[in-house]
């Protein structure tokens, strides 16, 4: 059947109305082939289709169903099986895991605990429930235990270490021999947490205890560095040894007793703390206690403490439940007050929405609560607190485990992104090289009401792959993030798309921390001067290092140098005077290897690795670079630093905000401007060409005093002396604190689109945020769920006729059949495995359903949207005809999977729908994201491409127009309009695009960003009640005058079982500015004509991918350099090792 389903490829374009899709795909899910090219659609096609066809054992009917569906861009697999679908990997038992996202696990006995940080070092994310009926089947500890750790980590010869954990009991006695894998971490832990409770220990008649002496060998655990096997990466058990200390003084404690809830939690916490494995995709986790648990709710209470002197501290012995978010489920329905307080809350931060456990578990047992009056009458009893006997009694054919993991099916899990250079305990270290290694974050305490910088606990995992956007401050500071990522402002936190030129991002306030030093204090200096007045080039056989020095600078420069180079290479230079400049050349093989242990290849830029040596290395390294190249201005009253790379100046931007010194970036002149004139040897005068340069400002005050302070010009005296002066000067007035807070804020200058990347984030316990190149930025979020493990598929609404009911059918049987394949993947992990036989979880989700909608009822629909979705006649009409389109839906994917699960022997799943956050698929088809209205009927779409890069040279000769970025702009700070002046350095690729609706006549009249909130609420209400068997990703944009009626709604909707489980609430900003060449900016019906003549007119070519081939292959060689050189290649060649 795979061989016949090769023979019927079939070739399908994008649509017309998806003008991004090319673009989108062809850097978001196809891999490179063995010959170096491009999957094309039909080729992904072929590989997550045959994956899919083998694992699901699929009739030949059925793989023709999804061929047809998938090639045609009607129904799709996730995302995720798009990139890992039909690969080796995938096929693997123990990385089935990797192709879902969390876990859940109830807390009742020792193995949850081993199971959870097994789970983490695997990369899942770790959900626990500690509610009493769980926590309280853990029996009472018994034990004292007294332990003692010996050896040294990596002292064991490879040959004779573990592989897994070995324990002796002699008497009272034990010896843990902690295994050198992830199962021996993982038993040591656990095997500790046992003997807690072992009665095999014998009492002394003087104490109703027994002392347990515990010694814990780490010998056989390899040292820092060394490859793990198993799942990759490389070892740092850093604080593994202190792991089981941690672990018995909680044990210790709770003598006598069964442990509380929070004591759970630190014992999880303490794991997570210890945790170290490469790839993993997260150790974060979310911890759930009962509301009415008032250790729980105030566990992280006075986390922070204030000494007599008024310093701040955090209390030790609660450090680690900074590792979790902490979750209160409401059993209760909220009352009206905190149905308002939440809405408020969200509104402002973002944060605080109502979770109603009760309609979450109500849904998770439909099969036993078919009809609305059954499941009212449950509620009813899960708010008394008597769903257990309420189930009991109706069905007594229930075994106690199935009654308590349907009693438990709401369970948390976190995730968010970012991508960027972080402020850690190891200096600054790119996000990406975080994941699965122990670090600590600086985090602002200004961004929770308090004052200084503080290092906290926090874990790194990756979030796949979404469009970025370029956030560019009028300090110059930049970092790339998604459109929902938060931001830290004069007006609260504001997420990505929202930000406008009114708001002012805050920045790191507060020294940071270094790493290591790897070389001398003199040759960062001497290292330092070569980036300023200095060049690197490739010699013969080497880098080679060359440093001129002006003859007044001479005297105290040279020995300093000559000394570090001597240093280095054992020669002791003698410098050339070439035209009143001393000139010294070293073309040593060790001073080679010098700058290639540090990762330097040219002057453009720093290695990664150097912004984490140590504060005294980084220091002397500015002392050199600035007395090279900086100068001081005592009449504009400002240090100054002037080079051609504004990469590097960004990169010394952040260090010295790392020692609490601002600066600002600002260009000092155009590429292509007159350059220099000089002489050659026969006497020809020539002018030098102009690459533009930049220049970094620190401004008299705070700045420049600390840069006097910590920094300085010690090479050159007369600089030394002029910064003294104006360092010292004193202040005409003194600073308010809000003053000073102020000058560490910055305007938003621009926001440009990325494009597609890989995206990671931070869980960071303590502020919920962490400086991110060098800004207060936002980390996490959370799903629904309890020990699930599920896959989602997508239909695209938008692709298919109202009125054409056997392809709705198709579609949805196709989405379907695609998550019921995966139900074949049997766990190794038996609770696990036994969860998913007890209550397996599927998800079928739409998108482009407001599109569909619109086609199908007219504008007259839109109309009432703008009404607010009343219930007059006419809108109640509306209801009962989506109603029937969601129903049927609902019931294709339920009969569809259902069938599939009886014919393979596997259990119904009794909730199979879903509308989960639609993002980069829908792009392929233009969809409107889910459920969700478009932002405008048509809009310009702006995508950024490094200048000549192979997709933006496919997207011209396709027709669509190029201009240059926000960031190209001449000598007058004038945006530049010719994408092939020398002086771009980006495009911005510009794709007209239409809604499938748009022209449908009066739906010009219709503003769809006036919709209200309570319109939104409606229909995302219509959506749960009548397709949606799980919850509903929903987004609900709102003004400040509808927090009330929207609290109001809430409160009455779970207070009437409307089907309300949680929602995401975002302010809706009205820009009074707005930014020129924005990555989305709306256009009226002529302008979109217009633009869009102009692209059929300049179209070469109808096939995408041929030209995008020949420039990958070079055949326009000439037009640029080749891809992956000026942007980032989305989905590797290389597979994904176990």
């Amino acid at each position: 059947m795979v061989r016949e389903l090769e023979r019927k490829r079939q070739s399908a374009k994008f649509p017309e109305t998806a003008p991004a899709a090319n673009p989108v795909f062809f850097r978001t899910y196809s891999r490179r082939t063995k010959a170096g090219l491009r999957e094309t659609w039909d080729e992904v096609c072929d590989r997550t289709l045959l994956g899919l066809v083998e694992l699901g054992k699929l009739t030949q009917e059925e793989a023709v169903i999804l061929d047809r569906m998938q090639r045609n861009l009607k129904a799709m697999p996730s995302g995720r099986w798009l990139w890992v679908g039909g690969t080796d990997w995938i096929t693997k038992p123990k990385n089935f895991s990797g192709a879902y996202n969390c876990t859940s696990t109830n807390l009742e006995d020792w193995s949850a605990f081993g199971l959870m940080m097994d789970l983490a070092m695997m990369g899942c994310g770790t959900g626990a429930v500690l509610e009493p009926r769980f926590i309280n089947q853990l029996p009472p500890i018994r034990n004292q235990l007294n332990v003692t750790v010996q050896g040294e980590i990596g002292s064991t010869p490879v040959q004779q270490r573990r592989e897994y954990t070995q324990t002796h009991i002699e008497g009272n006695n034990v010896t843990i021999h902690v295994g050198d894998s992830r199962e021996g971490w993982v038993e040591s832990y656990q095997a500790l947490l046992e003997l807690s409770t072992n009665e095999r220990f014998g009492k002394l008649e003087t104490q109703n205890f027994a002392s347990v002496e515990v010694l814990v060998d780490i010998s056989d655990v390899r040292k820092a560095g060394e490859t793990l096997n198993g799942f990759g990466g490389v070892a740092n058990p850093v604080k593994l040894p202190g792991l089981y200390q941690r672990c018995a003084s909680i044990l210790n404690k709770a003598r006598g007793r069964q442990l509380n809830s929070v004591e759970c939690c630190l014992l999880i916490d303490q794991a997570a703390v210890t945790i170290v494995a490469g790839n993993i995709r997260r150790s974060a986790g979310m911890r759930q206690g009962s509301s009415e648990d008032s250790l729980f709710a105030d566990a992280k209470d006075n986390l922070w403490q204030q000494d007599e002197s008024g310093n701040w501290r955090i209390d030790p012995e609660r450090d680690a439940l900074r590792m979790a978010n902490h979750s209160r489920v409401f059993h209760h329905k909220p009352s009206l007050e905190e149905c308002l307080n939440a809405v408020r809350k969200q509104y402002y931060s973002g944060e605080g929405a109502i979770q109603w456990a009760g309609e979450a578990v109500a849904r998770s047992n439909i099969d036993l609560l078919p009809t609305q009056a059954l499941k009212v009458n449950f509620l009813q009893a899960y708010e008394q607190g008597a769903a257990k006997q309420w189930l009991q009694n109706r069905y007594p054919q229930l075994n106690a485990l199935e009654l308590e993991h349907r009693l438990s099916r709401y369970g948390l899990n976190p995730c968010h992104s970012g991508d960027t250079l972080v402020s850690t305990d190891q200096g600054l270290v790119p996000i990406k090289d975080l994941i699965g290694k122990p670090f600590r974050t600086l985090v602002d305490l200004r961004s929770v009401g308090l004052d200084g910088v503080k290092l906290t606990d926090a874990i790194a995992f990756a979030t796949g792959v979404q469009t970025t956007y370029t956030v560019t401050l009028e300090n110059g500071l930049q970092m790339r993030c998604t459109a929902d990522h938060k931001h830290f402002t004069n007006h609260g936190w504001v997420a990505t798309k929202d930000l406008t030129s009114e708001h002012s991002i805050y920045i790191q306030k507060g020294e940071g921390s270094f790493g290591e030093g790897t070389i001398t204090i003199e040759q960062a200096q001497m290292l330092g001067w070569l980036y300023g007045d200095g060049s690197i080039y490739k010699g013969y056989r080497s880098l080679d290092a060359v440093f001129y020095i002006n003859q007044k600078e001479y005297p105290t420069v040279f020995p300093l140098l000559s000394q570090a180079v001597e240093s280095l290479t054992g020669y002791n230079h003698k410098p050339s005077l070439v035209k009143g400049v001393y000139t010294f050349h070293s073309g040593s093989c060790l001073m080679n290897s010098f700058l290639e242990k540090l990762g330097i290849q040219s002057k453009n830029c720093l290695p990664d690795s150097f912004l984490n040596q140590s504060k005294e290395v980084i220091i002397g390294f500015l002392q050199g670079l600035f007395s090279a190249d900086g100068c001081v201005s005592l009449k504009a009253r400002h240090v100054e630093l002037r080079n051609l790379s504004k990469d590097f100046l960004r990169q010394v931007q952040l260090l010295l905000l790392n020692l609490e010194i601002k600066s600002s970036l600002k260009l000092k002149q155009n590429p292509g401007e007159k350059g220099v004139s000089y002489i050659l040897k026969d006497g020809t005068e020539k002018i030098s060409q102009n690459r533009g340069s930049w220049r970094l400002i620190v401004y008299s005050g705070e700045g420049v005093r600390n840069f006097y302070k910590l920094v300085g010009f010690p090479l050159v005296p007369e600089k030394q002396q002029r910064l003294e002066q104006l360092a010292t000067k004193k202040l005409a007035r003194s600073y308010s604190e809000t003053i000073i807070n102020r000058w560490f804020t910055s305007k938003v200058r621009s926001i440009e689109e990325f494009g597609e990347e890989s995206v990671y984030d931070l869980h960071v316990p303590l502020t919920h945020s962490f400086i991110a190149n060098g800004c207060i930025t936002h980390n996490c979020g959370e799903i629904i769920g309890s020990n699930f493990h599920c896959n989602l598929s997508e239909v695209h609404l938008n692709q298919i006729d109202p009125h054409n009911y056997k392809e709705q059918e198709e579609a949805f049987t196709a989405g379907a059949l695609s998550v019921a394949a995966l139900l074949n993947h049997k766990f190794l992990e038996p609770r696990y495995q036994s969860s998913r036989e007890l209550d397996p979880i599927v998800g079928v989700s739409f998108t482009g359903l407001f599109d569909f909608f619109v086609h199908a009822f007219g504008v007259d629909w839109l109309r009432w949207w703008e009404q607010g979705r009343p219930a007059t006649a006419q809108g109640l009409a509306f209801k009962r005809e989506e109603e029937k389109y969601l129903i049927s839906w609902k019931d294709i994917v339920h009969r569809v999977v259902w069938d599939y699960c009886d014919r393979h022997n596997f259990k119904r799943p009794n909730r199979c729908t879903t509308v989960q956050p639609s993002g980069t698929k829908a792009l392929l088809t233009n969809a409107s994201s889910g459920w969700h209205p478009p932002k405008a009927q048509r809009f310009i779409r702006r995508i950024t491409f490094g200048k000549n890069d192979p997709v933006a040279l496919a997207c011209i000769d396709y027709g669509y127009n190029v201009i240059p970025s926000q960031s190209d702009k001449d000598e007058q700070g004038n945006l530049l309009n010719d994408p092939f002046d020398p002086r771009v350095s980006e495009w911005l690729v510009e794709i007209p695009v239409s809604v499938s609706w748009a022209d449908l006549p009066g739906a010009d009249e219709i503003d769809v960003s006036k919709f209200s909130v309570l319109a939104q609420f409606d229909f995302v209400l219509q959506v749960q009640r009548w397709y949606v068997t799980h919850n509903t990703s929903a987004t609900l944009e709102l003004r400040s005058d509808e927090i009330e009626p929207l609290g109001q709604r809430i409160y009455e909707t779970i207070q009437n079982d409307e089907g309300y489980i949680s929602a995401a609430l975002l302010a809706r900003f009205d820009d009074l500015q707005s930014f020129p060449r924005l990555p989305f900016e709306p256009i009226d019906k002529p302008t979109y004509d217009r633009l869009n003549q102009e692209v059929k007119a300049r179209r070469k070519t109808d096939d995408f991918c041929a030209v995008l081939s020949r420039y990958d292959l070079g055949e326009m060689a000439e037009a640029g350099p080749s891809g992956c050189d000026s942007d980032k290649c989305m989905f590797p060649d290389q597979q994904p090792s176990s």
